[in-house]
């Protein structure tokens, strides 16, 4: 997907979120801690990852927008946006698989329901930085993914939603095996 704003960037991450969260907010705490596989997440690890991830990555678009400001980095008021893309990222991470860097992977004692509140919390912090965003050109900034390499600001501002999406799916394909709606029935 190309955005041709910041508005479109975070409408895209705020529908994935709905999506995400529509999901998983009334699911058992049996459906909640199902696991697959002896390595594999379960759905509340997985949400767990996702509100440690925005919480970090609100945290390093704000430095991002400190600095983008106090190096005068800002876009004029009638200057076009650059399109932004992470499409080849969102490829490149569907063809394998990763590990988490230790600081982002979850403890597995958090239930979805407080991980979700710490999702809202973030959200409403990296709502608060828009305007913000809208201002600064945030192409011109960079910070390394640990995968990816280099990604700009808005890059990173896309990669939370491509991320939720990434995650989601896994989430619904465990939702998918027999063992998940086993696990539903066994706890009722």
């Amino acid at each position: 997907m190309i955005h041709h704003s910041v508005a479109e960037i975070i409408s895209a991450i705020d529908d994935a979120r709905a999506r995400l969260t529509s999901r998983v907010e009334h699911l058992s705490d049996a459906e909640q801690n199902f696991r697959a596989t002896p390595d594999g997440w379960t759905v509340a690890e997985i949400v767990e990852h996702l509100s440690i991830l925005e919480h970090r990555m609100t945290q390093l678009l704000g430095v991002m927008v400190k600095k983008a400001e106090a190096g005068g980095l800002l876009r004029a008021g009638d200057a076009a946006f650059a399109p932004v893309t992470i499409a080849d990222f969102v490829e490149q991470s569907n063809r394998g698989k990763y590990n988490a860097p230790e600081n982002v992977r979850p403890s597995g004692r958090i239930p979805v329901a407080d991980s979700l509140a710490r999702m809202r919390e973030s959200r409403a912090a990296l709502h608060g930085l828009r305007p913000q965003l809208e201002q600064v050109d945030g192409v011109a900034l960079q910070y390394p993914h640990p995968a990816f390499g280099p990604l700009n600001l808005y890059q990173w501002l896309a990669f939370i939603g491509a991320h939720e999406e990434r995650h989601l799916k896994q989430i619904e394909a465990l939702m998918r095996s027999p063992e998940f709606a086993a696990s539903a029935t066994a706890s009722n």
